[in-house]
């Protein structure tokens, strides 16, 4: 994966618009939506890039270098091909994920920084033009021994060469693989080139049309006869591009549309991944998993028995409920459900989650309890929150005090229906900083513990 560039638009002199004006972070306050599906990734819009940030992220648009940081991690986020894994089948179809955004990057930043691809060669010649190759001289070149004038005995001798292998580089501008570089630097340039301050004009027109197979196997050439890092980089990100953009012309797309070209239609299941590689530390998660089955009327060898996994009995499985993400805390399990809804930046209660959600986390959280012996088991809603706004700073929440995530508790959901003698009858509304979560969510021991005092105590 190449390095995400630190500084978009200074590879360039030339003067552009404010690299803030691409960024959009509150598109979320146009949506009257409780479930938030707006797309959060790069558009195309009027042949300018925009990048939409997810809600919650930040609440006003920062300094041109903290957009900088906040763009370069938001493409590190969604990058992550980790995160498919918590798609839907119809999410994932919409996602544009497949849009290789750092091929397209390592392209235009080598352009930037040493123009075009240009192949060389060394020749070798005989001559006193060019620096001098002494091994070949050595090899190829028979000396003179003759007297050493400087000499007063007239007895030292020295060698002399009276002609030299000399050695120079010829660049081959007109190189099939540099016709390539150029097409890819076009189409780079097109697409994300507002990002370093040029337009597709100012770069050359390609001198050949797309062919798939030709540019691949040029690219491919290359790569298993250079051992150079940088060209490899570079023949890599080529190769992606050129995959990308065969496979739509198989599709027959137009990739000259403004559809969203990197990106999500939902940022929910990212929030779910994130959340789950934080604060989860049970993996195989089937254990907690609630199953549904229907017993067919007058089977008398089940009924008022127990049905197992095995045997007939898998046939009679309905559904299973899957939780996001356990956490164990010495004693004490934690059913999480992630929700990425706009109570955290509203405080409005319509923005909660609503009974369906609460009833399968009851039933997660009895199941735990009875059918795995656990005596304590908490429940407990994620939910996005801006902790620089600070909203909640003058509320009744509680805050836990683990650095590296922010994180308060705003209150719990019950259902009337219990009599919250059990610790699971109460969800807790758990707001969690979006910006820290982004920054690193990897696993976090203090994290886990912070939640876990913030929910138990």
């Amino acid at each position: 994966m190449p390095k995400l560039i630190s500084n978009p638009a200074e590879s360039t002199q030339k003067a552009i618009s404010s690299f803030a004006d691409f960024c959009v972070y509150n598109a979320w306050s146009s949506c009257a939506n409780t479930k938030e599906k707006l797309f959060v990734g790069i558009k195309i819009e009027d042949s300018q890039p925009r990048i939409y940030f997810p809600m919650g992220y930040r609440t006003a648009t920062p300094s041109e270098d903290i957009c900088k940081q906040d763009f370069n991690r938001l493409v590190a986020v969604l990058s992550d091909t980790s995160l498919q894994s918590y798609f839907s089948e119809d999410d994932l179809k919409k996602s544009q994920l497949e849009f290789p955004f750092y091929a397209y990057l390592s392209v235009l930043q080598y352009y930037l920084d040493f123009g075009y691809f240009v192949e060389s060669e060394t020749i070798y010649k005989k001559g006193f033009s060019g620096k001098i190759n002494w091994p070949r001289t050595i090899k190829k070149i028979k000396p003179q021994v003759v007297k050493n004038e400087d000499d007063p005995s007239h007895i030292r001798y020295q060698v002399v060469y009276l002609n030299l292998i000399t050695r120079k580089t010829s660049y081959r501008e007109d190189n099939l693989i540099t016709l390539v570089h150029k097409y890819c630097v076009k189409e780079a340039a097109r697409l994300i080139g507002p990002f370093y301050g040029i337009s597709d004009n100012e770069v050359e027109e390609p001198e050949l049309l797309f062919d798939y197979e030709l540019f691949a196997e040029a690219i491919q050439d290359k790569i298993s006869a250079t051992f150079n890092d940088k060209h490899l980089e570079l023949f890599h990100a080529m190769l992606k591009m050129v995959r990308y953009l065969g496979n739509r012309e198989n599709l027959g797309e137009d990739k000259n549309g403004s559809e969203a070209f990197f990106g999500v239609n939902t940022f929910a299941p990212v929030w779910e991944m994130m959340v789950d590689k934080i604060f989860g530390t049970v993996s195989d998660k089937s254990n907690y998993n609630p199953h549904l089955r229907f017993v067919e009327e007058n089977d008398k060898d089940l009924e008022g028995q127990k049905l197992d996994d095995d045997g007939d009995t898998n046939e009679k499985l309905r559904s299973t409920l899957r939780p996001d993400t356990i956490m164990v805390c010495e004693d004490k399990t934690f059913v999480l459900d992630s929700k990425f809804y706009r109570y955290g930046m509203t405080g409005a209660k319509s923005h909660l989650p609503g009974a369906e959600s609460v009833c399968k986390q009851m039933a997660y959280a009895e199941y735990v309890q009875t059918e795995m012996n656990v005596d304590e088991v908490y429940n407990a809603f994620i939910l996005p929150y801006c902790a620089d706004e600070e909203k909640w700073n003058g509320t009744n929440a509680k805050f836990s005090e683990n650095g590296s995530f922010k994180m308060c508790r705003a209150g719990y959901i019950y259902g009337d229906w219990k009599d919250r003698s059990q610790d699971y009858h109460k969800i807790h509304c758990i707001l969690l900083d979006l910006e820290s979560v982004i920054r690193n969510y990897s696993a976090n021991s203090d994290a886990q513990n912070a939640l876990a005092n913030l929910i138990a105590r």
